[in-house]
Formats: structure tokens, sequence, C-alpha cells
């Protein structure tokens, strides 16, 4: 009989003592909320979960007509709506 835990019975074994069971490369929707709302402009949050497009818009649009309010009112209407409406990263899995 193998000395070692599969991994499943592990993941079962800290959810039923209230630990939460970490998946490998899962990622944290409290962690992407909360760089949305520290360095949503410069697109953090995207980067974080993935995608790297709309991360670099983000960064792109801050650092180059930042110094102009209406794209910057532009960025930080996106990343406010962005907090509230994804909840996976780009590969498609929830944040946990």
């Amino acid at each position: 009989m193998s000395a070692t835990v599969p991994a499943k019975v592990l993941a079962m074994q800290q959810t039923a003592s209230g630990g939460a069971a970490a998946v490998p490369g899962s990622k944290s929707r409290t962690t992407y909320v909360l760089l949305a709302f520290f360095l949503g402009g410069f697109g953090a949050h995207n980067f974080y979960a993935g995608y790297t497009g709309r991360a670099v818009a983000q960064l792109l649009v801050t650092l180059l007509v930042g110094w102009l309010l209406v794209p910057l009112i532009g960025v930080w209407i996106w990343v406010i709506v962005e907090m509230f409406v994804v909840k996976q990263d780009a590969k498609g899995e929830a944040f946990i």
C-alpha cells in the first residue's frame, strides 16, 4: 500500500475541515478585484487573469493619453465594469 495520500482525498479532507481546497493554477477573485480597484488603470487585473490584450490596451491608454481627462475616465469605467462582470480567467477557469 502506498504511503502517499492521493490529491483528491487530500482536497476532500481540507474542504471537510473548513479549509479551502487549493486548485493548482486557479486564481482568486478577491485578488482580481483588489488589483482592479488599486491598479486597474494600468490593466494589472487583466494581466493577472491572462487577458493580455485588454491589459495592454488599458495600459497604453492610461500612459499615452492619461493626461487627458476623458480617456482616463473611460478606462476607469471600463475597469469598474470588469470588476463586476468578469468571473473567470482567460483560460475559462472560474475564479475561486
